[in-house]
């Protein structure tokens, strides 16, 4: 119980020590009140960031459409080998990739009937730019998945 008293007084010593009595003047050592201070840092607002940061990713959308592609299951989106993306009916992923040649792939995800008798080996070289939206849609035909350019409007 003594700990207690002695924990709040070595809490209030520091306030207690910052006071000063009324009736006395300043310290020397603090600025009269005839010369104005400096703004404090945190009084200056600060100014936007106006020099625009160079954009060095291309970006991509691939969109799954309802009609386009007629099955239920789910599509993966390998890029580089790497499944990156689970796309549902009337999903879009949006990525940013650095510039250059991406490896796109893609296959049913799946239980059941969803698993597909071979897995689709065809894939798709897709040339990146920095700074540009590239947009696809997933189309599928006789041979398998495929992506389509879409319209940037899309």
């Amino acid at each position: 119980m003594r700990v207690l008293p002695l924990l709040f007084a070595l809490l209030c010593l520091p306030a207690l020590a910052d006071e000063t009595p009324a009736d006395s003047p300043p310290p020397a050592s603090e600025p009269s009140a005839s010369i104005p201070s400096a703004p404090t840092p945190m009084a200056v607002p600060l100014a936007p960031l106006t020099l625009p940061a160079p954009i060095d990713y291309g970006i991509l959308v691939i969109s799954r459409e309802r009609l386009e592609v007629s099955t239920a299951c789910d599509i993966g989106l390998y890029l580089q080998g790497n499944l990156t993306a689970r796309l549902y009916q009337g999903q879009s992923i949006t990525l940013n990739l650095p510039p250059g040649d991406v490896l796109v792939r893609l296959g049913l995800l799946g239980g059941g009937h969803c698993q597909p008798q071979f897995e689709q080996l065809r894939s798709q070289t897709l040339q990146l730019s920095a700074g540009q939206v590239h947009k696809y849609r997933i189309a599928m035909s006789q041979s398998g998945l495929y992506l389509t350019p879409a319209p940037q409007n899309y």
